[in-house]
């Protein structure tokens, strides 16, 4: 029986982002300044539609970068959802688009920021949540002269405040 020749080994070994292989003529020719061109330009438009995809998650993000918008309608307001506005971009014009990506990007940024500052104060108040009925019974405690609870629970505050400063 003959061997089959693998197309593997015909195909000698080149670099697929200059060079393409002709099948016609049977070689590696490089590629044209148009198809690199044309080849960065959808490297690009993928990465700025991979970021874009994590931002377009979260209205909070889009309503801070561009904010809310409306129109009237019949005298009424109505509210344009960001999914109606971000279908009429155009998305081929990748310079516009970057612009965009970027505003989102840094709204993010800004957003995450602001989470970050009011953390300490959220864990602390989150804390204090835990020992809220230990308040009330101490409270009621001491009423019928036993601060023992009261005292307890002092002392776990300022735990607190130690732990989760301002």
């Amino acid at each position: 029986m003959e061997e089959v020749k693998e197309p593997e080994n015909e195909i000698p070994e080149f670099n697929p982002d200059t060079h393409k292989w002709d099948w016609e003529n049977k070689k590696v020719v490089p590629l044209t300044p148009e198809e690199l061109e044309e080849i960065a330009r959808r490297k690009r438009k993928a990465d700025l539609e991979k970021r874009f995809s994590f931002l377009n998650r979260s209205n909070q993000i889009y309503n801070k970068a561009f904010g809310v918008r409306s129109k009237i309608i019949k005298g009424e307001k109505h509210f344009i959802h960001r999914c109606e506005e971000i279908a009429e971009w155009d998305r081929n014009d990748l310079d516009d688009f970057e612009q965009k990506v970027l505003k989102l990007e840094a709204a993010k940024k800004e957003i995450d920021g602001k989470k970050e500052q009011d953390r300490p104060m959220l864990n602390r108040k989150n804390e204090y949540r835990k020992i809220d009925e230990m308040l009330l019974e101490g409270l009621a405690e001491q009423e019928e002269g036993r601060p023992q609870m009261l005292a307890r629970y002092m002392t776990l505050r300022r735990a607190i405040k130690e732990r989760f400063p301002k």
